[in-house]
């Protein structure tokens, strides 16, 4: 099930993070933008607009029609970022040769974790490109997810570099290749390659034309890798934490502490700050306890939005309408009531959605425990059906040699009866020759007594 907080509770906390960081942004001067959905118009204002991207951790490019001229653009931006974690150049058109100006930076970039390259032509024009991307990921020790989802990579040679790439790479994690005809040879090469990689967590494969036992087969190899890697990793999307840098605010009375993450850009982060300006927080809050968006080893988390996340930015609303009371007594709270009923309806939502998640998730162990007994009972009485098959068959051996045993002496007791026939008809033959010459003998020796008597 999805994780609880991600629709109307996030909805509330992104809106209170807004509010309170455009209040901050407004002492605190311009802060530099990520580059989502951008459409430039010509090389060189690309090339000012990436540029300006040189802070950001994650750089979001898509549908942006960039072609294989902006993927070099892209590229050299790329190799010598030290920053830019999380690249999205979905549906851009890149072809093989963009592929290949994408593959010479990823061999110089030591940041990027993520490369989404979804919804392009990587498959056309050739293989050098995605033999190029592929020999440039694995040699790659950075980068954990890679998205090659209907870039038309079809048949057993684009598979073969894959499988390349998964047989001497240990850092990728996930790989999403959905959508790409690669066919069952195409399956067979990536589940032999695999089974020699023991990083690959998640492998999406849907419409690829893959056998259903080579995916089986796939699923449970992946399922031995995050055995063996540990529970807390688990199958799903890649997810990268992206924490803001924290704000250096002038005014003392503009709220500060409000943090992004790259995940939509709608949930709340890690706190930056306290409210009296105290020392930077990174990936923890001041308790101890594990930021918003992180569990308590650092790593993504599915639920961003928490009671503790709510009850931080309740503290900060009232101690923020205090210090507008006392500075500016004239001026109303009517919005920051507003924000603190939308956080009190949120949190309803949230709990309600937790209690459901919670009652969805024990169904699901329930029905996933009966499945495995199923499947358990199955196998025995498959078991056993192959024991009893195996009992016919040699049932069935016996049978044919008893059988065959039996036809030879059929064959010779008939050709023994045969030869006695035979013989039976020379004699037979012969007593008819001796009886005619008797009765010609007869008749001779009476006609002359006969003649005599006479």
């Amino acid at each position: 099930p999805p994780a609880a907080g991600q629709g109307r509770a996030g909805h509330v906390h992104s809106r209170v993070d807004t509010y309170a960081h455009s209040a901050g942004a407004r002492a605190a001067g311009p802060t530099p933008k990520m580059g989502v959905g951008v459409k430039p118009q010509g090389m060189g204002m690309f090339s000012t607009f990436l540029k300006a991207q040189e802070t950001s951790q994650t750089l979001v490019l898509g549908h942006a029609g960039i072609g294989d001229d902006g993927a070099l653009e892209v590229a050299r931006f790329m190799a010598g970022h030290t920053k830019l974690r999380r690249l999205d150049l979905t549906g851009n058109r890149i072809s093989a040769t963009g592929a290949a100006h994408l593959a010479g930076a990823l061999r110089q970039n030591n940041a990027l974790e993520s490369l989404v390259l979804r919804h392009n032509v990587l498959g056309e024009g050739g293989e050098s490109g995605v033999a190029a991307l592929c020999r440039a990921v694995q040699e790659n020790k950075f980068l954990r997810h890679l998205d090659l989802r209907h870039n038309n990579l079809s048949d057993s040679i684009a598979a073969a570099h894959l499988g390349e790439l998964l047989r001497n790479n240990d850092v990728l994690t996930h790989l999403e290749l959905s959508w790409n005809p690669l066919g069952p040879s195409g399956g067979q090469v990536l589940l032999d390659h695999i089974r020699q990689n023991s990083t690959l967590f998640d492998c999406q494969l849907t419409g690829c034309g893959i056998a259903a036992e080579t995916l089986m087969a796939i699923a449970e190899l992946l399922h031995r890798n995050r055995r063996a890697r540990g529970a807390g990793l688990e199958a799903g999307p890649y997810q990268l934490a992206v924490e803001a840098a924290a704000e250096h605010v002038a005014a003392p009375t503009s709220p500060v502490g409000f943090g992004r993450t790259a995940k939509g850009g709608a949930a709340a982060a890690a706190a930056a700050r306290s409210l009296s300006g105290g020392g930077d927080v990174e990936g923890a809050t001041a308790g101890g306890d594990p930021a918003p968006g992180l569990t308590s080893h650092g790593s993504p988390s599915g639920m961003v939005v928490s009671s503790t996340r709510t009850r931080e930015l309740r503290e900060q609303l009232h101690e923020w309408r205090q210090r507008r009371r006392i500075q500016k007594p004239g001026e109303g709270s009517a919005d920051i009531q507003e924000l603190l009923e939308l956080l009190d309806h949120g949190q309803e939502q949230l709990d309600k959605e937790v209690e459901a998640t919670g009652k969805l998730r024990t169904h699901l162990e329930c029905l996933m425990s009966g499945y495995q007994d199923r499947v358990v009972r199955y196998q025995c009485d498959v078991e056993a059906a192959q024991d009893r098959l195996l009992d016919y068959n040699r049932e069935h051996k016996e049978l044919k040699a008893v059988q065959e045993r039996a036809s030879d002496e059929l064959k010779l007791q008939r050709e023994a009866a045969e030869l006695q026939l035979e013989g039976l008809q020379r004699d037979q033959r012969r007593f008819e020759a001796e009886e005619a010459r008797s009765k010609n003998d007869l008749a001779t020796v009476t006609s002359e007594r006969e003649g005599c008597a006479a």
